[in-house]
């Protein structure tokens, strides 16, 4: 009779466990998959991305994620860095896969329009800007929408709605000009 106590054994089934618990975060606009470090042209990012999530599995407990898209430098400051959060897609519920279709606590703000909403102290801090899309687990349903997109961190905002560490960050870059 086989042994399963073997390294070899051992270690493919733990790899085989933490395979279903594996979240997958996938970004596009259009056909352009967002990936860390790429950029996508400003033209491609007027109409909000479609998001897919993978590996979410329900374990006998109503669990909920949040995907925040934020441009963590949005404005620079002389003594302060603030984040502007573009879009927030809440209560996505465990077990979801392909195309999400939750609550928007925020409405997409393309990159093109943020500066619409940004008061950018010069021509320079608008240019080259990084966009970063994060999911992260929420401890309850969130409805209540922010009381300013400009916030003073992405981290103290995800704290303040309850929502846990980050799971998984895809970003961009995108030219303003």
């Amino acid at each position: 009779m086989a042994s399963f106590s073997s390294p070899v054994v051992s270690f493919a089934l733990v790899c085989c466990l933490f395979a279903d618990v594996a979240v997958g975060l996938l970004v596009q606009y259009g056909s352009t998959t967002v990936a860390n470090g790429n950029f996508i042209p400003l033209s491609s990012t007027d109409s909000p991305p479609t998001i897919d999530i993978q590996g979410f599995r329900g374990n006998g407990t109503a669990r909920l994620f949040s995907v925040v898209m934020a441009d963590q430098r949005a404005l620079v400051a002389p003594s302060k860095v603030y984040p502007y959060i573009n879009y927030w897609i809440a209560n996505i519920p465990a077990g979801t896969s392909g195309a999400v279709t939750a609550s928007i606590l925020e409405p997409y703000v393309a990159p093109s329009n943020t500066s619409h909403n940004i008061p950018y102290p010069s021509p320079s801090s608008a240019r080259n800007h990084t966009y970063d899309f994060v999911l992260v687990p929420q401890r309850n349903p969130l409805v209540k929408p922010m009381d300013s997109r400009l916030v003073l961190s992405l981290a103290d905002i995800i704290r303040q709605y309850h929502c846990g560490s980050p799971l998984e960050t895809v970003s961009f870059t995108t030219s303003l000009h």
